[in-house]
């Protein structure tokens, strides 16, 4: 095999790949979960125990 046949090989393979991704992000309707990821920075941050409030670090 040449260095040109297994370049080619490479480059279709990484095409597969890339197309499978795209397929998977956009075609399969992941929208709900893709959503909930994208407000997840914006949420509160869960209310800490009043006993680990109130402790004093040393």
């Amino acid at each position: 095999m040449t260095t040109g046949t297994l370049m080619g090989v490479v480059t279709a393979i990484m095409m597969v790949i890339f197309v499978g991704v795209v397929v998977w992000a956009y075609v399969l309707r992941k929208s709900t979960d893709f959503d909930q990821a994208a407000r997840l920075p914006l949420q509160e941050d869960a209310p800490q125990h009043p006993d680990f409030a109130s402790r004093k670090h040393s």
